[in-house]
């Protein structure tokens, strides 16, 4: 029997009429990724709760990533999530961090190419380079590695489909030469935006180097089987057409099992993850000052990375001495908070063409079952998913005054006891129905 079968067997015992043997299909995929565990950051979690519940929709993943990249931040935490029975293929890395190690500057560029008047001119120099020699991305170094064990593996076994996902957009290459030479059936998947990305659009590249960039895109699009992604919007800039399916970003129920929430002292909105320009939070601010004239217990948390320049602006208009920044902590400890948090703040881009721009933390936020208050889009997909599931609201970048009567009621709830409650609604968002559609999808191309 083909090792990618199992058999199973039933007995009748009443009529004695012997055995029946039933089939099942255990179908292998490979997935070539660059950030997984011990990485931590939001671009880990897609595939490793994809990779952690395709079994038990009868796909066997087997996983092709780094052995120590240039990471946006480490939590070992989540090697815990990492089943056991999974093959995890580590590879040489090439890194570049060490360049980025002074100064402050604590890893290689990730999510901002953005050079400051006052950076130092090795900063600037470096940077040039990356964005005008370097395409797609600084971690296409890796490629070699993973192309080179991800032919060892395609060899070895019968994988029915392989997978690379992006960013960085470099690993979709490995996936290209990989249908050139097996022609093994090639899903891509897209997180983020490649040439569209709002922090390309925003600095000078040569001409020359963006229509490069672009040829790469255009083939990768072209010569894949299926085009995944998180939204419409990211799809319709890549042309993908019918190529093009969607599976968004979600949660895992799991995370939250037995997490319990712990009331601060302090009425507490929190927002994780990084904070750039396009980001600012400056209203949320402006609106809580002036709610202290009403109420003392108020507290702005901020965890993650915070650019410095919003960061020395927050400061300047913090009167009240509202705002607390925390160092990175692991996901287990994010989670935990976001629970014990009374308001979760997620902030769009505030970038043109936004509208279809979702960050993987709204769907952690659903999650926490904590009210949710957005800042962006009010027409956006964000704020469909807020108000689809009664889990929060959207509100414009200049309407503070919305902003404020959104707090207030909030912390009047808290006042009351008032919780809320959108569970219900949120469960087409778990990553289990996700992995299933996954599942389906894979079954299709592969027929």
């Amino acid at each position: 029997m083909d090792k990618n079968f199992i058999q199973i067997r039933f007995v009748k015992r009443k009529n004695g009429e012997g055995e029946v043997v039933a089939e099942k299909e255990i179908k292998k995929v490979l997935v070539i990724v660059y950030y997984w565990p011990p990485s931590g950051g939001a671009g880990v979690q897609r595939w490793l709760k994809f990779v952690k519940y395709l079994p038990q929709f009868d796909w066997q993943p087997t996983v092709i990533t780094t052995l120590a990249g240039d990471y946006p931040a480490l939590d070992t935490s989540l090697l815990a999530d990492v089943p056991a029975n999974v093959k995890v293929v580590r590879t040489k890395t090439p890194t570049f961090g060490k360049f980025f190690n002074k100064k402050g500057e604590k890893n290689l560029p990730y999510g901002s190419l953005e050079i400051r008047p006052n950076d130092s001119f090795c900063k600037k120099i470096t940077f040039w380079i990356r964005l005008n020699l370097i395409v797609p991305d600084a971690r296409k170094f890796w490629n070699k590695y993973a192309y080179k064990a991800a032919c060892q593996e395609l060899r070895k076994e019968r994988y029915e489909a392989i997978i690379t996902s992006g960013p960085p957009h470099s690993t979709h290459l490995v996936g290209r030469k990989l249908k050139q030479k097996f022609g093994v059936k090639w899903l891509a998947d897209f997180r983020d935006p490649w040439t569209k990305i709002d922090y390309l659009e925003k600095v000078k590249r040569s001409k020359l180097t963006a229509k490069l960039d672009r040829k790469l895109e255009a083939k990768v699009v072209h010569d894949c089987d299926l085009v995944l992604s998180i939204n419409q919007k990211i799809l319709h800039d890549l042309a993908a057409g019918e190529k093009g399916k969607i599976i968004s970003n979600g949660f895992d129920a799991s995370d939250f099992a037995g997490k319990k929430k712990q009331l601060n002292q302090k009425f507490t909105i929190s927002y994780f993850g990084n904070i750039t320009g396009e980001r600012n939070p400056a209203i949320v601010l402006q609106a809580l000052n002036y709610l202290t004239e009403f109420v003392s217990n108020l507290q702005l948390d901020f965890w993650g990375n915070v650019s410095r320049d919003v960061q020395a602006e927050l400061l300047a208009a913090d009167k009240n001495h509202l705002i607390v920044f925390h160092d990175y902590i692991s996901h287990e400890q994010v989670l935990q908070e976001m629970i014990d948090s009374d308001l979760l703040l997620l902030i769009i881009n505030n970038v043109p063409d936004n509208k279809g721009i979702l960050t993987g933390k709204i769907y952690e936020y659903l999650g926490a079952g904590v009210p949710v208050l957005g800042i962006g889009p009010i027409a956006g997909e964000a704020a469909e998913i807020l108000q689809k599931t009664n889990a929060g609201q959207m509100f414009d970048y200049k309407d503070e005054n919305s902003i404020k009567d959104f707090i207030a009621r909030i912390y009047e709830n808290r006042l009351k006891g008032r919780t809320a409650d959108h569970s219900a609604a949120v469960g087409s968002f778990s990553r289990q129905e996700l992995t299933k559609e996954l599942a389906e999808i894979l079954a299709s191309m592969c027929e």
